[in-house]
């Protein structure tokens, strides 16, 4: 599995998560009455190097929160959860850019970078 699949089935079995979960792509049809999430890739580097070579990969991943025109939940609330929730499970949160307007859908989103690093 990829780290990016990796981190989509962590979000996706979020016991706390009631939105759907997506990889890469959104589906055109969603409507902006839906809270959903993406999961992309960012990038990735080599590090701990010895002997010529890297010991350690480490992943960066975006998530993005796009959240329902005719929600009433606390956004602020959401992404801690969301964040304890991924730490929880070994990623760590570079940063949360901060939440703006979809000029298309009107939906508030969040993005959040985080990392995994996997040891060779």
């Amino acid at each position: 599995m990829t780290a990016l699949s990796n981190l989509y089935a962590v979000i996706d079995a979020n016991p706390n998560w009631t939105g759907k979960t997506y990889i890469k792509t959104v589906p055109e049809n969603i409507g902006a009455d839906k809270t959903f999430i993406i999961v992309r890739d960012s990038t990735q580097q080599l590090l701990d190097f010895a002997s010529n070579s890297f010991q350690t990969m480490q992943f960066d991943m975006q998530v993005q929160i796009f959240y329902s025109q005719e929600s009433d939940d606390d956004f602020d609330q959401v992404e801690m959860e969301l964040i304890r929730y991924l730490q929880s499970n070994g990623y760590f949160i570079e940063n949360v850019r901060g939440r703006i307007q979809d000029p298309d859908t009107f939906q508030d989103y969040q993005t959040i970078i985080l990392g995994k690093q996997e040891r060779n």
